[in-house]
């Protein structure tokens, strides 16, 4: 199998991305953030025997380019599609984790003659609205909307005087969970990016900024009513909240073809670094519905 890294040009910026040659339909995976590429090591040998496997460094990410704005979902929408146009790829299927999960569901909606199919693991409910989490009124929403983007403009950016140091941070974090692993440490050290001889990892403030700005007030609702291609969304089991729940199960109702599992033992959105068996193998079996 020949395994390529390639950088694109996508419009005005570059993205990084890792292409698993295969003959078979391919699959574009789309981490969360603060991720990267690197996310899906432990699934990819589960799907690389059957398929053409994309991974890819959203804008603001890994080691694609970091401009300061274009995170609306829509924009990053865009970068993916411009992607495939670079790799003369009509088609896809698509998984995405969490924010990867939130551009899977735009491509869907937006460009429906690119999506053979997608996988949500994450965009499961919107922040406010019929489907969404949020039980106050609007009025205390905005509020807690306002305050939580303040919160992310006073915060200082968390730099590092090298990799190890910074690694050693996330180490400390993740223990706490039982979490930390090699491929959580990898995942790590390839996000790791320079920032005037320090180091920073996952999201840059501003890009950050950028995207919660939007984040608050999607309505996913309005992306499922145009999801015409089959659905998987992926879900914790046995979740408590109910709100969550009803809300999932409205948003699946509203697709054309939707379908929710509920995945044992899974952890979002870090599963895919700590054990993707279960999650991997659904996707399987929907991929194989379809054929």
């Amino acid at each position: 199998m020949t395994i390529q890294d390639l950088r694109i040009n996508v419009g005005d910026i570059t993205l990084q991305s890792r292409d698993y040659e295969h003959e078979g339909d391919a699959i574009i995976f789309l981490h969360f953030g603060g991720g990267n590429l690197m996310i899906w090591q432990r699934a990819v040998p589960y799907f690389q025997d059957r398929y053409r496997l994309i991974l890819v460094d959203l804008r603001g990410h890994g080691k694609s380019d970091r401009p300061e704005t274009g995170y609306h979902i829509d924009e990053m929408a865009r970068d993916v599609v411009g992607m495939m146009a670079q790799l003369e790829l009509e088609r896809a299927h698509i998984v995405g984790s969490s924010l990867g999960a939130e551009v899977a569901l735009s491509i869907a909606a937006n460009y429906p003659e690119r999506t053979l199919s997608i996988v949500c693991d994450g965009a499961l409910s919107s922040e406010y609205g019929p489907y969404g989490t949020w039980e106050g009124s609007e009025t205390e929403f905005e509020t807690h909307v306002a305050s939580q983007l303040e919160r992310i403009r006073n915060k200082s950016a968390t730099l590092f005087d090298s990799v190890d140091a910074l690694v050693d941070v996330r180490r400390e974090l993740f223990e706490k969970y039982g979490w930390w692993n090699e491929y959580v440490e990898a995942t790590e050290r390839y996000g790791a990016y320079e920032v005037a001889g320090k180091y920073q990892g996952g999201m840059g403030k501003q890009a950050l900024e950028s995207y919660m700005q939007h984040y608050f007030h999607y309505c996913f609702e309005d992306y499922y009513r145009r999801v015409k291609c089959p659905l998987l969304m992926l879900a914790e089991k046995d979740l408590d909240d109910g709100r969550e729940k009803a809300a999932m199960q409205g948003l699946r109702a509203l697709a054309a073809q939707g379908e929710l599992v509920e995945v044992d033992g899974w952890v979002h959105p870090y599963g895919w670094l700590l054990d993707p068996e279960n999650a991997s193998k659904a996707i399987l079996e929907f991929l194989e519905r379809l054929h």
